[in-house]
């Protein structure tokens, strides 16, 4: 559901109780569309601000934002030149309007930034003093809107009216003429499109509240229209007093639609028969609604742009798999042409200069690959002696056999190749922050997937994730490549417990136990650690093995992390981690 008018109302208020006066200390973009600013008033302060188009938002979050594009765009840069360091000085709203100004005062005079929060028309917009476009997060040229261009050093125009009744100067009979239209379509669709500031969820819930239905039957009696007047307005009232009540609707236990009101139609009415509940702020019903939709990802472009380097090199090296495998020759096919070469040296005597072919009897040579022929006709090129054809079947004997004993060998090591990039794809999406997610790309260097041109800031060193069972046992958790060297092979003793989820890529971990009997709880908790951080985390449950760490062997050859082990058992778990105290 998108952000309407009266929502963005109370985020504004909670906006100007946190962060006003409050001092920008940092300016970062989590994706393409949107924009992060922390401000600090007494404490810390995450306002984020985005214009996708599906759920555009603005919302204060506890979560610290951090950068998710691989460059700022232009925006991103002023915002950096002209907000950071600045005072958030005032956040404005035009009455019952999709949109938010928020005014900064900086040592280079004061900048505006609007928040367009409006579908797929959603923008963020900086201004200068004078309002004249800065930049925006999206450019709308004169060949997209000639009347509402979004560009740099255009004058900004706000968004246009609605052509809709004002709801504060709405009479009964005014209402009525509204609530007359439509007919055959619910009530609550009339006040949508008649009345500026309507929502979807808001109409429904007035229209809910004074007659007790959703959808009433038509025609409605005047007592039901006065009835829907106030209602109307009294909903509207929090504008004015401040008084909020921010709320959140379930279904089937999931959060499904937020509103700064109390959701009685969506507590009581199908399909969604779940109760709603109040929550602490606007702003975190928001959040909650969104996570429990799509979560949100301020390093997507980051993991898109990795997986993308991934993917190239997979299409390569299954590629070569094909290529080596087209190469490889029968046995059969290499042991006929070092025959064909001695019984054409046998033969050479009863070969004429210009021959082209020598016909042989099978009988007399015995072999398996001649087996079941009457005769066997070999090829010989007719510019050649005898010796020389000889000599070239030898040859291509040799290469051939060759190839024959060094194919399998490479077919092995591509297959290597291959697992060690499905275990990379399955840590960029484990990657829980910019650090790790370098990490992944310092691995694509050092395999010599990615160029060594540039060069690149050292990549700060990611920790192990460690955690104590119920019984106060040591569990590690490695979560890169790295990482799983380091704790299967560093810090994990040969009579600890070695853990992973079976036949997928993921996570090493260790029980430090030190031969000491485990748990159930304990054992069940690593397990379930282990197909947490691993590609089948998504799924139900998740098969684990698990044997001492002496049964564990690096692969010879093989990039770090790749092992083999044996002796190993198996435990199915769920690959949730919710209910651990972690």
């Amino acid at each position: 559901m998108n952000l309407d008018a009266l929502t963005l109302a109370a985020i504004r208020d909670e906006i100007v109780e946190h962060c006003i006066d409050g001092r920008v200390q940092r300016v970062v973009q989590p994706s393409s569309t949107s924009i992060g600013i922390e401000v600090y008033a007494g404490r810390r302060f995450q306002l984020l601000i985005d214009a996708q188009a599906q759920t555009p938002c603005v919302l204060l979050t506890e979560d610290k934002l951090r950068r998710g594009v691989e460059k700022p765009s232009p925006l991103g840069l002023l915002l950096a030149k002209y907000v950071r360091g600045a005072r958030l000085v005032d956040v404005k709203q035009p009455l019952l309007e999709r949109v938010l100004h928020l005014s900064f005062r900086h040592p280079k005079g004061e900048t505006e930034l609007i928040c367009e929060i409006m579908g797929r028309y959603s923008n963020i917009i900086l201004l200068d003093n004078d309002g004249t476009i800065l930049d925006a997060i999206k450019r709308v040229p004169p060949s997209l809107n000639r009347y509402r261009s979004t560009l740099p050093q255009h004058r900004y125009v706000a968004p246009p009216p609605q052509d809709k009744e004002g709801p504060l100067g709405l009479t009964q009979e005014r209402l009525g003429r509204i609530l007359a239209q439509s007919e055959g379509k619910p009530v609550w669709r009339s006040l949508v499109s008649g009345v500026m500031g309507i929502s979807p969820i808001l109409a429904q819930e007035i229209v809910y509240r004074a007659t007790g239905e959703v959808d009433p039957p038509r025609p409605l009696d005047a007592d039901r229209v006065v009835a829907i007047l106030e209602t109307l307005l009294h909903m509207l009232r929090p504008i004015e007093t401040h008084e909020w009540a921010p709320t959140i609707a379930y279904q089937d236990g999931r959060a499904v639609a937020y509103a700064p009101y109390e959701l009685t139609h969506l507590g009581k009415a199908e399909p969604i028969d779940d109760l709603s509940e109040p929550t602490d702020s606007m702003s975190d019903a928001i959040r909650r609604v969104q996570d429990a939709k799509t979560p949100f990802d301020a390093y997507e472009q980051v993991r898109a742009r990795l997986h993308g380097l991934v993917d190239d090199q997979v299409k390569r090296q299954k590629s070569k798999l094909h290529s080596l495998r087209e190469s490889l020759v029968p046995a059969s096919e290499i042991e006929r042409l070092q025959l064909y070469g001695s019984a054409i040296l046998a033969m050479a005597w009863s070969i004429a200069p210009g021959q082209s072919e020598l016909v042989i009897d099978p009988t007399h040579y015995g072999v398996s690959v001649l087996e079941g022929r009457s005769e066997e006709h070999i090829p010989l090129d007719p510019e050649l002696s005898p010796s020389e054809n000889a000599q070239k079947l030898f040859r291509t004997y040799r290469r051939r056999k060759a190839a024959a004993d060094q194919v399998p060998q490479h077919i092995a090591e591509t297959k290597l190749e291959m697992a060690y990039l499905a275990q990379l794809g399955t840590e960029i999406d484990m990657a829980e922050n910019r650090p790790a997610l370098d990490e992944v790309e310092q691995e694509l260097r050092e395999a010599g997937y990615v160029s060594r041109k540039k060069k690149r800031a050292a990549t700060a060193k990611g920790t192990l994730l460690t955690c104590r069972a119920p019984d106060d046992t040591l569990i590690l958790v490695g979560r890169n490549s790295v990482q799983n060297d380091e704790v299967t092979f560093r810090r994990g003793a040969p009579d600890d417990l070695w853990l992973h989820a079976h036949g997928v890529p993921g996570s090493h971990v260790i029980i430090k136990c030190a031969g000491r009997p485990v748990s159930a709880a304990t054992l069940a908790m690593a397990a379930r650690l282990a197909a947490h951080y691993s590609a089948s985390k998504g799924e139900g449950r998740v098969q684990v093995d698990y044997t001492e760490r002496r049964y564990v062997r690096h692969i010879k050859g093989a990039h770090a992390g790749m092992v083999t082990y044996t002796h190993e058992e198996t435990i199915i778990v769920e690959a949730t981690l919710d209910d651990l105290d972690i």
